[in-house]
């Protein structure tokens, strides 16, 4: 019986076209979840001051609630009605557990009576890691 010999076989080579495809797929993944990330940072709130304050966190949080100027709650850059608010937190509190945590950006002129529901109603779900945005 003859052996076969290794060195007269042909090199197949792998086939890179499979990981090419996958590496682009991340690439656009990510540029997009990173642009509606922005865009919830670049909504036109003018911040609230604060005397003291811990230092800036850069940890990404789940979900980011803005109360503007014009008393609109939005997530996710949509206005949203602070009913579906329970929902809303209840679905986030599902999916991530313990983990979940919320930021609120409000205008510096918007009243507490227009932040109280957005805190019942994350404290309602389980929500409990939340961040307010102000600045220095």
């Amino acid at each position: 019986m003859q052996i076969p010999n290794q060195q007269s076989r042909p090199f197949t080579g792998a086939n890179m076209t499979p990981m090419i495809d996958v590496v682009f797929l991340l690439i656009i993944f990510f540029l997009v979840s990173s642009h509606l990330a922005q865009q919830e940072s670049r909504l036109p709130v003018d911040l609230p001051t604060a005397a003291s304050h811990l230092p800036l966190d850069v940890t990404p949080v789940s979900l980011t609630v803005t109360v503007d100027r014009d008393h609109q709650v939005l997530v996710g850059g949509r206005v949203t009605a602070t009913a579906d608010l329970d929902s809303l937190f209840a679905a986030v509190v599902a999916e991530e557990g313990d983990s979940a945590s919320l930021r609120i950006r409000s205008d510096g002129d918007v009243p507490y009576e227009l932040i109280e529901p957005v805190l019942r109603a994350s404290a309602k779900a389980g929500l409990l890691d939340i961040k307010l945005a102000v600045k220095q």
